[in-house]
């Protein structure tokens, strides 16, 4: 579930040809800054790491050791941090007081963006994870898949091409954003995304967190071409086939790494695929947690009996993992412990006070507990206001 950019209906002369003009160009810078401030609040992040600040020398702790290689938290509370938050000093010191007082044990730190980024090009990775365990935190290494423009220039064959691409130009299908898109049934691309979590671990992540896991879905989808998708598989059999390639590559590389997914907190409330490959069943059976991200501003009216959901974020996610797991039957308590759900802490459809932070969190343990207490904050800009304005978030 995306959010959709605010567009302008404007009228237009046309018995002047440079007015036109000059008008086509006004209006095209116009769009151009309503995309930019009003994409989805999950994308934002992305954006946000394009333009870094230079990364500032992160002082390394006395040894390189993650105190969690053996002995994982029994829960996970996390906050977001893009790879500018975390290559900036003074950024990753406000965000670290910030997850004390939120009672935070964990980061969830950008590894790879839909850009095709990466944090090794940036800072050095291994001082920034010692630094954090340094200070008790846990840290996941967060991994754009699917999703990722920086491979159309260095391997232009593995990605979704449009059906009307011009020769010579690679053909490129392209989202409503402008992002660039694997063939997810591509194998060998796959393993790009493997050598990219390898780095993370001998860089000292202690988890690695797959987000955009998925086929496209956002666009002009009647011309997307898959160079190696038949069309014909189901897509949750190519999701599946990812799932149990990256379970056996990693785990065999390093058999104590922890395996997440990010997945649609609308896989929890269908038995369907989304028409984007992705299945609550599938991804518990081969991933070590499994995190719906549950953003009561991406439901739509209507939902839970609710015209604007996003007031309500209590009842949206209590409802959503329990009928989640309701669907999962017998398998429901087993699958618990895995489940920890991204909350939401930005403003979109509502001002997320201290009040409706703390509803989720509460609503996340009423229906996990007390198999798990475990929760993900997401805020792409990393100023978590709601959460600095209270002395502890349970």
């Amino acid at each position: 579930m995306k959010k959709h950019v605010k567009r302008s209906e404007v009228n237009m002369k046309k018995n002047n040809p440079n007015r036109f003009t000059l008008l086509g160009l006004f209006l095209a810078c116009v769009f151009f800054l309503f995309g930019a401030l009003f994409f989805s609040s999950r994308d934002a992040a992305y954006q946000s790491v394009l333009v870094q600040t230079p990364p500032a020398q992160l002082p390394a702790a006395a040894t390189s050791e993650s105190p969690f290689k053996k002995q994982k938290p029994e829960s996970i509370r996390a906050l977001y941090a893009t790879m500018n938050t975390a290559g900036n000093q003074e950024r990753l010191d406000r965000l670290l007081a910030t997850a004390k007082r939120a009672n935070a044990n964990a980061l969830v730190v950008d590894v790879k963006g839909s850009g095709g980024e990466l944090i090794f090009d940036l800072l050095d990775a291994k001082k920034l994870t010692r630094k954090l365990h340094g200070q008790g935190i846990y840290v996941l290494a967060r991994i754009v898949v699917f999703q990722d423009s920086g491979m159309a220039k260095t391997n232009p064959e593995a990605m979704v091409k449009n059906k009307n691409g011009l020769p010579g130009q690679g053909g490129i299908w392209r989202d409503r954003r402008g992002f660039a898109w694997i063939d997810p049934a591509g194998t060998e691309a796959w393993k790009h995304v493997f050598g990219v979590a390898k780095r993370a671990i001998d860089a000292g992540f202690d988890e690695i967190n797959y987000d955009y896991v998925r086929f496209p879905s956002d666009g002009n989808m009647a011309q997307a071409a898959y160079p190696f998708w038949d069309e014909k598989t189901p897509r949750h059999e190519i999701m599946r086939s990812f799932f149990a390639e990256s379970q056996r590559v990693l785990k065999e590389y390093d058999s104590d790494i922890v395996l997440s997914i990010d997945i649609f907190g609308y896989t929890f409330l269908k038995n369907d695929d989304l028409g984007i490959g992705q299945r609550v069943g599938d991804a518990l059976e081969y991933f070590d947690g499994v995190y719906p991200m549950l953003y009561p501003s991406h439901y739509l009216p209507g939902n839970f009996g609710f015209s604007n959901p996003a007031e309500h974020p209590y009842e949206v996610v209590k409802g959503t993992l329990e009928k989640g797991l309701a669907s999962l039957g017998d398998k429901a308590e087993g699958a618990k412990p895995k489940i920890r759900p991204w909350l939401q802490v930005f403003d979109l459809g509502a001002v997320y006070t201290p009040a409706f932070i703390r509803a989720q969190t509460q609503a996340t343990a009423d229906a996990l507990a007390p198999s798990s207490t475990s929760w993900l904050m997401w805020d792409p800009k990393n100023e978590y206001v709601g959460v600095r304005d209270q002395n502890r978030i349970d």
